[in-house]
């Protein structure tokens, strides 16, 4: 059952209309309309007042996932140094944990050398959201909707990765773990990646 439909299924339940749930939870009717009919999504500050707004739990709004035989078996392994590497402006990117298929989540460990302004091809931005965990070193993440960001070994960030971004490293280099969220197309987002500018590192 899709978000759409567990909203509408909820808010039936309660006996509100969109207009009386709009007034509760201070979200228009519009975007419900479009959420209960697949044309939105819902962030996780929007679920929650919702969810208070019906009294459920904010698990009832979640369309629990499809269940494959044997999808609770799976895993995956990347070793030290393992995985595959692309070189993009002045950045390594490891893919860490990728061989599975329909993953939701891409995950890598960047190390980030370039400094500003960078090349032309610094800046980037793609469907869904990125997080980064500092690693290793100081990195400075520049955004056109933000000031630059300097984040240090310990220090995280997550962020609407539709925004151009780029990662400058303020130290000599700085290592992150970053994930990008892609919906289930995962595996065919991370080969159009490798795809479009991020060519194979040579082994030294």
């Amino acid at each position: 059952m899709s978000l759409g439909e567990q909203l509408r299924q909820a808010r039936q339940k309660a006996q509100l209309s969109l207009r009386e749930l709009s007034a509760r939870a201070g979200i228009s009717i519009a975007k419900l309309s479009k959420v209960e009919n697949g044309l939105a999504t819902l962030r996780h500050p929007e679920l929650l007042t919702l969810a208070e707004a019906l009294a459920v739990p904010a698990t009832a709004l979640l369309a629990p996932p499809t269940l494959v035989p044997g999808a609770g078996a799976r895993r995956a392994v990347t070793r030290a140094d393992g995985g595959r590497k692309f070189e993009h402006s002045h950045r390594t990117y490891e893919m860490l944990c990728s061989e599975l298929s329909g993953q939701s989540n891409l995950f890598w460990r960047v190390t980030v050398r370039d400094k500003p302004p960078g090349g032309e091809d610094a800046f980037v931005s793609h469907p869904g959201e990125e997080f980064v965990y500092v690693l290793k070193g100081k990195v400075a993440l520049h955004t056109d909707a933000y000031e630059p960001l300097v984040l240090a070994a310990g220090d995280s960030v997550l962020f609407d990765a539709q925004t151009r971004h780029a990662y400058f490293a303020v130290s000599r280099e700085a290592v992150l773990l970053m994930s990008n969220t892609v919906g289930e197309d995962g595996a065919q987002v991370q080969g159009e990646a490798a795809r479009a500018g991020l060519r194979p590192k040579r082994k030294r």
